[in-house]
């Protein structure tokens, strides 16, 4: 193919990739979008997260962090009130900041944290409070093209619509949050490793009874990058039995994704992936990357969880962007089930296995009934799972 006919189909995919994925958000939150309301509302339910990052300080005010990169962490700490009226799976942004607690999405508290041992002390301090047992850190990576602002609202979203009950930990990095943007933001994924490391090592010190790591899209670049390099150095986090890692559209080329996984052997809990056929983001993405598959579009769930992983298939669940790029957010009450499912140890036993087999076809069925007769979510498990006697693949139907 010729330079300019390439460059042509290159521009057009960036078109394509503008129009599906910010035609959601008319004014995106580039600055103002942690103004701080305090008018009154009823009826609203609060989330409130810890933040961890690799993005600069921004000068803006009312801002927090901007689109450039710094190599030492920061942190922060944010509560979001999501109205009474809340669809789940949406965020209702406000017109212009602060918004109206009753209808929008608003910042009700935003602050800095004094340094990492100030915020592993708040972390700490967050987990106690909950009962034993419950303890749970959700540790979340946003993907591509996303504003501080946005990476905040989407993860206090998810975590409202789930219910989580434990502590939010949001891992931000500096994103560009501009669709031309890709290079940028992949690279700034790249050099977020170290600070994801000392991120992951500060929630393992503070001892939660679990941790449950979730990236969505480049995101899990980051993610896959950070976990190579701590198998490599000795301080493997996925060898732990109360670590579950969740992979939401993966934009990661399927041949890096095999290399990773055959180079972190067997963590101990499989691996859970979400993918979607009909993912345009990543379609586009795999065209910007010379044609290359991406794993969250694959549309052989067998062969990839051939590479020990647990693949939920959500093409037939119909999304709420025009990209099908965020259908995770849909399934926001049903994903810590799973993410429970996956996490119980499989030490080998057949007995053990079975049950945990057991265990995932009840969430698969869970996720059926939530989806509505209308869709199915097909999750394929691994075969040194399912040799206990079940079929690989759960097609849940919501007809019980």
């Amino acid at each position: 193919m010729s330079a300019p006919v390439r460059s042509s189909w290159v521009v057009r995919g960036l078109a394509i990739f503008s129009l599906v994925v910010v035609a959601a958000c008319a004014s995106r939150p580039y600055s103002g979008g942690m103004q701080v309301s305090l008018e009154p509302a009823q009826g609203t339910t609060e989330t409130d997260m810890l933040i961890a990052t690799t993005r600069a300080r921004a000068e803006e005010p009312d801002t927090l962090f901007g689109t450039q990169r710094q190599e030492r962490l920061d942190f922060a700490e944010v509560t979001v009130s999501i109205p009474p009226t809340h669809t789940p799976g949406n965020i209702e942004w406000p017109s212009s900041p602060p918004g109206d607690p009753n209808t929008d999405f608003v910042v009700r508290s935003a602050a800095f944290i004094d340094g990492e041992t100030a915020f592993r002390s708040e972390l700490s301090s967050r987990l106690r409070a909950k009962p034993k047992g419950s303890r749970t850190a959700l540790v979340f990576i946003h993907g591509y093209n996303t504003l501080f602002a946005e990476a905040v609202f989407r993860f206090a979203q998810f975590t409202a619509d789930s219910k989580f009950d434990g502590v939010p930990v949001l891992f931000t990095w500096a994103s560009e949050g501009d669709v031309t943007g890709y290079v940028y933001d992949t690279n700034s994924a790249t050099i977020a490793r170290n600070g994801l490391q000392q991120t992951l090592l500060d929630v393992a010190a503070t001892k939660p009874d679990e941790i449950i790591i979730m990236a969505h899209s480049l995101g899990n670049w980051a993610l896959l990058e950070t976990l190579r390099q701590m198998e490599l150095s000795g301080n493997s986090i996925v060898d732990r039995s109360n670590v579950t890692v969740v992979m939401a559209a993966p934009d990661v080329d399927l041949d890096v994704f095999q290399h990773h996984m055959e180079l972190l052997r067997k963590p101990n809990n499989p691996f859970v992936v979400l993918t979607s056929q009909d993912d345009r983001a990543l379609g586009v993405s795999g065209t910007l990357a010379g044609g290359r598959g991406r794993v969250g579009s694959f549309s052989d769930t067998q062969e990839l969880s051939e590479l020990g992983v647990i693949v939920l298939d959500l093409t037939d669940l119909e999304g709420n962007d025009a990209a099908n790029h965020n259908k995770f957010a849909l399934l926001a009450n049903q994903i810590p089930q799973v993410a429970s499912a996956v996490s119980q140890q499989i030490d080998g036993d057949i007995a053990r296995e079975r049950g945990f087999s057991r265990s995932v076809g009840d969430a698969g069925r869970d996720l059926g009934s939530f989806i509505g007769n209308a869709a199915s979510v097909v999750i394929t498990v691994p075969a040194s799972i399912a040799r206990a006697g079940r079929t690989t693949s759960v097609v849940p139907s919501g007809d019980y």
